[in-house]
């Protein structure tokens, strides 16, 4: 795509080799190009010169790009330029946030170079246009008299076109599958698997050269124990005796969390798993690890608390018939449920550090077999629970009816969807004020 220096994007991104990779293929494909490193720096500079274009990530330290968004459509001079947000946020409330802000795409990371500059080809024409739609209405008003009710008719359709637009670009959003989303987390996986072998292959060796140097080094100070007072000031100075008994400890913790991360590449491959045409074989315990995997980042201890305790029971299960992608999905939505529902509980009582380690919060997890057709899995928070007046509300989530609770957004009605419909199982909530929640599974083996 060649294009002649009369366009400008500017890109707002925090991560320099983006800035750097962004900036050098559209200076290529022939735009102006002006680079901001935050959300501060982006705003100052639009001050001074308006683009045609804005290429924003959303996850940015200090002003971060929804609120740039918000910041730009508020303001006159600004609202018109279109905004693309760049980012490796694929969650469809946040992409549906970007859009109703104001943003006029979403291209999710890592993205192909012909797709970036295509996007911003189609925008640019279709800002053009715009601005020769507008120019062309401002000289017809100006017009005779008789015009201007053809001139209204055409701006009433554009408008519209344009709410019908958008209302699809969500509708698309909402109604997207989770098999893109797991080939996306199979692609990482894969990503990270390749590097972390390297690395923990080369730990490995390096442990070996690293013992064999320091046997060395102890058989030199056993053979030579008077070695001058220069290599003796030297071994003082770098604390060679603290470094001989460091460095095995710190290749230790660095082949640990190489295996971490490669544990959890390998949870994000099971997880992302693609359903298969008929149901297949499924393992209800590993799944529910490799989920735990998953979310151990939202389960440990932070600033704020202590870690949120797991309590496992499983049970003997066989293998299940099902479809695994979609059963995964459930186990996700219902486990980051019971998290969100516990930093609530937290917030809204204004818990102390000290008050949860004496009362922690917890998760308890049970598998079992009933009947020897059925499975039945229970994962139950200590949290606020629900309120007696919001039952209602929680099964017309179940029936798919849109409620004004918080708890759809972790996908209630999916949920119910995927137990009930597509696997002729039962989903329960049994809940009350301050005992927490509790949702029952059960699947026909």
């Amino acid at each position: 795509m060649n294009q002649k220096k009369e366009y400008t994007i500017m890109i707002v991104d925090d991560q320099e080799l983006n800035l750097q990779f962004m900036s050098n293929l559209l200076k290529i494909s022939g735009f102006n190009v002006i680079v901001a490193e935050d959300g501060e720096m982006a705003l100052e500079k639009l001050k001074n010169e308006l683009p045609d274009l804005i290429l924003l990530d959303v996850l940015m330290p200090g002003i971060n790009g929804f609120e740039i968004c918000r910041r730009l459509q508020s303001s006159e001079k600004t609202k018109n330029i279109p905004v693309i947000f760049i980012t490796s946020i694929s969650e469809s409330q946040n992409k549906i946030r970007g859009l109703k802000l104001g943003a006029v795409d979403y291209i999710i990371k890592p993205f192909k170079e012909e797709e970036l500059l295509a996007r911003i080809s189609i925008h640019i024409r279709l800002q053009e246009e715009i601005k020769e739609r507008t120019k062309a209405e401002i000289e017809l008003q100006k017009a005779k008299v008789e015009l201007e009710e053809k001139v209204k008719e055409r701006t009433r359709k554009l408008s519209q076109y344009l709410a019908a637009l958008q209302e699809i670009q969500i509708q698309l959003i909402k109604s997207e599958q989770m098999s893109s989303i797991g080939e996306l987390i199979t692609g990482i996986a894969h990503e990270l698997n390749n590097p972390v072998s390297i690395v923990v292959g080369n730990i490995a060796l390096a442990e070996t050269y690293l013992q064999g140097i320091i046997n060395h080094i102890k058989l030199y100070q056993k053979e030579f124990p008077n070695h001058g007072s220069i290599i003796e000031k030297a071994a003082e100075k770098m604390d060679i005796d603290f470094m001989i008994e460091e460095l095995p400890k710190m290749l230790s913790s660095i082949k640990s969390a190489s295996d971490r991360i490669r544990e959890t590449s390998v949870s994000l491959r099971s997880f992302a798993r693609a359903d298969s045409m008929s149901k297949i074989p499924f393992d209800i315990n590993d799944a529910i690890e490799n989920n735990l995997k998953i979310l151990q980042h939202r389960l440990k201890a932070n600033n704020q608390r202590p870690e949120i305790k797991i309590v496992k029971n499983y049970g003997d299960l066989p293998k299940i018939n099902c479809y695994p992608h979609a059963l995964n999905q459930v186990l996700m939505n219902l486990l980051v449920n019971a998290i969100n529902s516990l930093e609530e509980f937290n917030y809204k009582k204004n818990r102390t550090y000290q008050e949860i380690l004496q009362n922690p919060n917890r998760i308890n997890i049970t598998t079992l077999v009933i009947e020897s057709y059925e499975v039945e899995i229970i994962i139950a928070d200590n949290g606020l629970g629900i309120l007696a007046h919001l039952k209602d509300k929680l099964s017309q989530a179940f029936e798919g009816i849109k409620p004004t609770n918080k708890k759809n957004s972790l996908g209630l009605s999916m949920n119910y969807l995927i137990v009930v419909d597509k696997h002729r199982g039962k989903l329960k909530c049994n809940s009350l004020p301050k005992q927490g929640t509790e949702f029952v599974i059960k699947l026909p083996i």
